[in-house]
């Protein structure tokens, strides 16, 4: 990915990425560290991953941290200890998400299972990270959070079957509106972004390329959005340069989606 901003545009400041393994997540820490981001690079599992995401930087500008969002304790935990590191954080990107089927005609289990995961990861422990960050960036008297939401947050999502993902992704949006208006007066800037199809990550267009060309074909643009776009518009957010768009939502599907 080539960088859009300045190479110390985000110099001095440390960011928290959640999910920075792989697909969005590992673009979003690769834009941060070509701008010169001290990132702090969250994974589940995948440690291997977060740490490509962010080679590029020196050891000193880098922390790889293990949590499971699963639980509201552990995103608390995690918030700790990336605070502890280089005297706190500047900006939290919640990008760590599940995306499991939810089947309307599927057995009661999976319904419930893939309901109450898809909750306790996108909503309930992204929730509470969210929570932490914006006490802690109220009290200093600035700091952003930049939330992925999605674009099935704002029509219902054309895929049945994960219905309680596109549910998440609306709850985390409103979670995030309510503290940007809330804290605006504290210099607290909230912003969210709603991808549509994307050529990476669990949002992708296929898994063959007779599926992409599918997918492609009813797109506006003929073809999936980059998770590099998608990421360089997080470094730039990520610098403060927009406090005017805290609240808002930043629609992102070549125009596929239009509201």
């Amino acid at each position: 990915m080539k960088p859009v901003l300045d190479a110390n545009a985000l110099a001095g400041k440390t960011v928290l990425v959640t999910g920075a393994s792989r697909g969005v997540g590992a673009a979003i820490a690769q834009a941060l560290a070509a701008a010169n981001a001290n990132v702090v690079a969250h994974c589940r599992d995948h440690v291997d991953g977060a740490a490509r995401a962010v080679a590029a930087l020196p050891e000193e500008q880098k922390l790889l941290l293990k949590a499971d969002l699963r639980t509201a304790d552990a995103a608390r935990a995690l918030w700790r200890e990336a605070m502890a590191w280089r005297n706190g954080v500047d900006v939290l990107v919640l990008n760590a998400a599940v995306n499991l089927d939810t089947p309307v005609d599927g057995p009661d289990h999976v319904w419930d299972e893939g309901w109450a995961e898809t909750l306790q990861v996108n909503v309930l422990g992204a929730g509470a990270l969210m929570r932490e960050a914006v006490r802690a960036f109220a009290e200093r008297g600035e700091g952003t959070v930049i939330v992925l939401s999605s674009w099935a947050a704002q029509q219902g999502s054309r895929l049945v079957d994960i219905s309680a993902y596109a549910a998440s992704k609306a709850a985390i949006r409103n979670l995030a509106q309510t503290f940007a208006r809330n804290y605006a007066h504290r210099g607290v800037k909230v912003h969210i972004l709603a991808p549509g199809v994307l050529d990476t990550g669990m949002s992708t267009a296929g898994k063959d390329d007779a599926a992409i060309e599918a997918t492609n074909r009813g797109l506006a643009m003929g073809r999936a959005t980059g998770g590099d776009e998608v990421a360089s518009i997080i470094a730039y957010l990520a610098t403060g340069a927009a406090p005017g768009l805290t609240g808002s939502t930043l629609d992102i599907n070549g125009a596929s989606y239009i509201r």
